[in-house]
């Protein structure tokens, strides 16, 4: 017989699923209608495609989070709604920047630092905890005194920054940044359950079952686009995810990739390089690689890769990351 936390689980996972699935499509045909598109260059004829559907992911994820505030005494944690409302506001906040960004296109200073605004509700939630786990061991706030309290709210919020970013900067293909976060995510829940961590798994389940819906229509060739109210709503969750449920050593190891990513970037920005998502497919099919300033075009100057090729090592890629940031705490 099914315990009833696994029965508000599974239709937490099944109202976001089918929120995303069938609201999506009508989302698709009216951004197209109104314009609200984006060029697939990395397609011939570079074709239309809706675009800002993580606004659609979105929504599908915080009805799927919020169904579990009815039912929070089920799960023995006094905390819950107040994470739950605080998770919602995080990502909402962050997810309207990414909106904002979408629609008057700010310009990539502002846009970096603009989440951490997003960052607030959670930093305000979490003033009374003094620790942070990293690869490194656990940081503990508490040594600074007065000052640690200050200190702890600035990492939080630059946690929720960097991981919204580093998605954002992570996106380009198809399929790419809902696919890697959704790894991660399962990841995440894989240790959620075993470090029986329930708010990791409340704040997870709703978020996969968006992620996988989403992937249905974003997968190669994309009839959607994110866009940056999607990616920074994804990492968001995942900053949120992270933090609450003490998790940040595993996220900081699978966010290496990003990191990375991320570095190349600012790299490029300051030589004044071209941006490496630009430009056309190559005359032979293959992804164009216009500067070596991210980490996608230095695995493309190594060995060239059409985009489905492309999406997939990224993904091999940040699979592997995942699966170490599940390691560090043990077998």
């Amino acid at each position: 017989m099914v315990d009833i936390t696994t029965l508000i689980l599974m239709e937490s996972f099944m109202i976001s699923l089918a929120a995303c699935l069938l609201t999506l499509p009508r989302y698709i045909k009216r951004a197209k209608q109104v314009g609200v598109t984006g060029q697939d260059i990395h397609k011939p004829g570079s074709p239309a495609v809706a675009e800002s559907g993580g606004v659609i992911l979105v929504l599908a994820y915080l009805l799927g989070l919020f169904f579990f505030i009815p039912f929070s005494n089920a799960f023995a944690d006094e905390a819950l709604n107040l994470e739950i409302v605080g998770t919602a506001a995080t990502v909402m906040l962050t997810a309207f920047i990414g909106f904002a960004d979408d629609l008057y296109e700010l310009r990539w200073r502002i846009k970096v630092l603009t989440p951490l605004l997003g960052g607030v509700p959670l930093a305000v939630m979490r003033l009374g905890r003094e620790t942070i786990s990293t690869p490194f061991g656990v940081f503990d706030f508490a040594a600074f005194g007065s000052l640690g309290l200050v200190l702890f709210a600035v990492v939080i919020l630059f946690a929720v920054t960097a991981s919204a970013n580093g998605i954002n900067m992570f996106a380009g293909l198809n399929g790419q940044e809902a696919g890697s976060a959704l790894i991660m995510s399962l990841a995440l829940l894989f240790l959620a359950f075993r470090l029986e961590k329930a708010i990791g798994y409340i704040l997870l389940i709703p978020f996969i079952g968006a992620l996988f819906a989403f992937l249905y229509f974003n997968w190669y060739p994309s009839r959607v686009f994110p866009g940056d109210v999607g990616t920074l709503g994804m990492g968001a969750v995942i900053a949120c995810v992270a933090i609450l449920a003490s998790l940040e050593r595993a996220a900081v190891i699978m966010f290496i990739p990003y990191f990375v990513n991320a570095v190349l970037f600012f790299i490029g920005k300051l030589k004044r390089a071209p941006p490496p998502r630009d430009g056309q497919m190559n005359a032979d099919g293959t992804l164009p690689a216009p500067s070596i300033w991210s980490l996608r075009s230095v695995i493309l100057r190594i060995h060239p890769m059409k985009e489905q090729a492309m999406v997939i090592t990224m993904l091999l890629l940040v699979a592997v990351f995942s699966v170490i940031g599940m390691l560090v705490y043990g077998i």
